[in-house]
């Protein structure tokens, strides 16, 4: 191209005496009318050219659809302030609409709390379209646990997002919600834990926040879920731990509990997982009491994403118990053998973190529970450190059993150890009755108070796979439900077969660990390996964050593939595939105001249906403002 006058002015020069001085001297000459046009097409043009090569070659936009990766990134959404216990909560809301037309196929109705578990009324509540991220196309090599936008060898057209979990070469095996791998059949299962530990607390979800209590239920005669307790094994519908008077004061308006223990002894404020049965909100509706105790049960993968539709009929199936308990501590007093501890319950084991605040000494602990109940627990000191709480002061701790791991973050920093605390479970760890009362916090020898407690839970990815016979075959052509006959592939549940009524054993933990111990070894005798995933050289496996909305490697057809003459596995991604690792959320929704905080209507949803009501459901509302709070990395 050659440069106009313009142009050359803008070259560097050695000097006064060189050719743009000389220039400078002279007026400009005048452009053409023509010749402006050319430089305004030219630099359009450069402009496209360049975003193009961009877009190639180093980064492209996306935008989430659905919701498979929540609570990393949200599709299409809806956002709900819980009417019992105030909790803001995000739900999915992708199955609304026809994803190629837009148009509306029905509207959600009902969603429940994560937190307290109440039924909320989502019809009428503003929905927004899902996060728009960047992706990185210049990775040189993918890590495990990294989220990755793809090409699903399936249906080539489509782009998926999903969470790298199996690298190439691996067997990967999905135990109890955990990820495991080995490189051949020789080798031991060795469990995958997420190195970076900001990724591990970017995908916790919620089970309790304690600042937010369900005041519906507590007004009609509920018990609280965190109580002063001494342990009393005969409480066996409590899991052992009644609420019982001790040294811990219960929770004041300010959800903070205060402890003033005498030297020698231990006290215990104690975490029930108390979860309300239907008959509980009946009585919350009449603005009755509650003449029935609410009942524990074990913590599981319960996703308050997913709202309450057909589309999601096993909400909550599985016991989990990697879990992360958050509090806030404020210590007055320390005697000389002041002594804090911290406790959370995972099946066989009991796992402690064990605080001398006059020194900052702290020891990570597991004890393992005997067969047989009247043998006290073997004890094992996993790791030792020091930590910066020291004599009287205010921190925020975090305690995380999560992935055979042991972790524990003052004020937001995770505290450096002699050594790992690490864990290894051999084979299936099974809930017991201790797990329905799964965290505590005991106190000796201090006058302190907690609050801001909070109990998260870890992902669970459910173990649900298709398999064929033989090894590969083709499955079901999904346009054609009359050819599904003539292919031999099922899917297969974690469980087998996933209409059993698993949720209501989740109260009986002993008889939970048994069925699903039966179920797990059912299966394992009926399809053996191939419930694994054996990768390729060239292959990664890749899972959804949402397990139980997530259409992801454990899901894949095998329909198209032999049609392309493509043979990589099933459930296999290829390198090729790969386009980019996602780097950051560089706009989510936008925030609208004026209106009670829903904006005015500038376009609604359209549907044929006229009983949905789409033209009084807006689609885009105005006006709204950048919702900085979520631009950030992925983790």
């Amino acid at each position: 191209m050659t440069a106009s006058p313009t142009n050359a002015s803008a070259s560097p020069s050695a000097g006064p005496s060189g050719p743009v001085a000389d220039a400078a001297q002279k007026p400009a000459p005048r452009l053409t009318r023509e010749e402006s046009i050319r430089d305004t097409i030219e630099a359009v043009a450069i402009a496209f050219i360049l975003a193009f090569i961009f877009k190639t070659f180093e980064a492209e936009a996306f935008v989430i659809p659905t919701g498979s990766m929540a609570p990393t990134l949200y599709g299409r959404h809806k956002e709900v302030q819980c009417e019992c216990c105030g909790l803001q909560y995000t739900i999915g809301a992708s199955q609304e609409v026809d994803q190629d037309s837009g148009q509306l196929l029905q509207r959600i109705t009902t969603s429940h709390c994560p937190n307290c578990r109440f039924r909320n009324d989502v019809f009428t509540a503003p929905v927004f379209n899902g996060d728009r991220i960047v992706v990185n196309k210049q990775v040189s090599e993918f890590q495990r646990f990294d989220v990755v936008v793809f090409k699903n060898p399936e249906e080539p057209h489509i782009n998926y997002i999903k969470r790298l979990v199996g690298l190439p070469g691996e067997t990967v095996q999905i135990r109890q919600g955990d990820i495991y791998t080995r490189s051949s059949a020789e080798q031991p299962w060795v469990i995958q834990r997420k190195q970076d530990l900001s990724k591990q607390q970017e995908v916790q979800q919620i089970v309790y926040d304690d600042s937010l209590p369900p005041a519906l239920l507590l007004q009609a005669g509920a018990e609280e879920r965190w109580v002063p307790s001494v342990p009393n094994p005969t409480a066996r519908d409590i899991a052992g731990w009644p609420a019982s008077p001790n040294a811990w004061q219960p929770a004041d308006a300010t959800r903070t509990y205060k402890v003033t223990a005498a030297a020698g002894e231990q006290h215990w404020l104690r975490y029930r997982h108390l979860i309300p049965s239907w008959e509980h909100w009946k009585a919350v509706e009449e603005n009755a009491k509650i003449e029935s105790p609410l009942q524990p049960q074990l913590v599981t993968d319960f996703c308050g994403f997913n709202p309450e539709t057909p589309n999601y009929p096993d909400q909550e199936m599985f016991w989990t118990n990697d879990l992360t308990l958050a509090l806030q501590l404020q210590i007055d007093q320390l005697q000389a053998d002041a002594a804090l501890t911290l406790e959370l319950e995972e099946g066989a084991r009991t796992v402690q973190c064990r605080l001398q605040p006059a020194t900052g000494s702290v020891q990570l602990v597991a004890l393992t529970h005997q067969t047989d109940s009247q043998n006290p627990p073997t004890e094992t000191i996993l790791a030792t450190g020091t930590c910066p709480i020291s004599g009287t002061g205010s921190w925020q701790l975090m305690f995380a059993s999560v992935d055979d791991r042991l972790t524990l973050w003052v004020d937001g920093t995770p505290v450096a150890l002699e050594q790992q605390a690490e864990l290894a479970t051999e084979g299936l760890n099974l809930p017991t009755i201790r797990d329905l009362a799964p965290a505590g916090i005991s106190a000796t020898g201090i006058t302190a108070s907690v609050s801001a407690l909070k109990i998260s839970r870890d992902l669970y990815y459910r173990a649900d796979t298709v398999v064929t016979e033989p090894e590969n075959a083709m499955t079901p052509d999904p346009m054609d439900r009359s050819a599904f006959g003539d292919f031999m592939a099922i899917t297969v549940s974690e469980v087998g077969n996933p209409g059993y009524d698993w949720r209501g054993l989740l109260r009986t933990p002993a008889v939970y660990a048994s069925r699903y111990a039966g179920a797990r070894q059912e299966l394992q005798n009926r399809y053996g390996d191939r419930l694994d995933f054996k990768l390729a050289d060239d292959e990664y496996l890749m899972l959804g964050d949402n397990s139980p909305a997530s259409k992801d490697s454990r899901l894949f057809d095998y329909y198209s593939r032999p049609l392309r003459s493509v043979t990589s596995n099933r459930f296999a991604v290829r390198r090729q595939d790969l386009i980019g690792e996602a780097m950051l959320i560089f706009w989510p929704h936008a925030v609208p105001f004026l209106n009670g905080g829903r904006g005015f209507s500038v376009l609604a949803h359209q549907s044929g249906d006229k009983s949905l009501k789409a033209d009084e459901y807006p689609l885009y509302s105005f006006p709204f403002y950048p919702n900085i709070s979520r631009m950030k990395l992925i983790r």
